[in-house]
């Protein structure tokens, strides 16, 4: 039996932020075979400006060892996607999720989402927002199984489909301070496989 202790944390220092910038380009090379794209990738380049400076957004990343395995923003509703209109005061939305094929199907991105949902509730959001590709193996069917549900099916070339899940909020948002998740923190997670 192989034990690996899962290290979530929110990056603090320019040298965890490139780590996780470099694990995304090649996760988004494996997953979609393209590289980085101005327009599809602005977040990943101006990271601080999306995930950590403005209240409310959040980025954290699951590692072994040392090694970047997991990823996950979260971000006020900041998009505008044809057919679709959500309130960014109310709706968050999910960015970036990725997990390395070694690490799949042991629970880790289950773990980001559920630290996510729980901050967003938290915040006050009363509803999660994101998009994914039918065609990026395994992906439907781990939000549908999340509790998700599509709200929109593109049918374009990328198969996007976007998706949907109220929350319950969690105490009066008034009240509560960010500081869960803007200071460091550490979640550790045994995996036994």
């Amino acid at each position: 039996m192989v034990v690996d202790i899962i290290l979530v944390t929110i990056p603090q220092t320019e040298s965890e932020i490139e780590s996780i910038r470099r694990f995304l380009f090649d996760m988004i090379r494996r997953e979609f075979g393209y590289g980085y794209i101005p327009d599809y990738h602005r977040d990943i380049m101006e990271f601080r400006e999306h995930y950590l400076n403005p209240p409310g957004n959040t980025f954290i990343s699951a590692s072994v060892g040392g090694k970047v395995i997991g990823t996950l923003g979260l971000r006020a509703y900041d998009r505008e996607f044809e057919g679709l209109s959500y309130d960014p005061d109310t709706t968050a939305g999910l960015w970036r999720v990725f997990v390395h094929e070694d690490y799949r199907r042991r629970g880790v991105a289950s773990l980001l989402v559920g630290i996510a949902e729980a901050h967003a509730a938290r915040m006050g959001y009363r509803r999660m927002y994101l998009h994914t590709h039918k065609h990026v193996r395994g992906a439907l069917e781990f939000w549908l199984s999340m509790g998700y549900r599509v709200t929109l099916d593109t049918g374009n070339e990328l198969n996007t489909v976007h998706m949907e899940k109220p929350l319950k909020t969690i105490g009066n948002p008034d009240k509560l301070s960010t500081i869960h998740m803007q200071k460091p923190f550490k979640t550790h997670r045994v995996l036994q496989y």
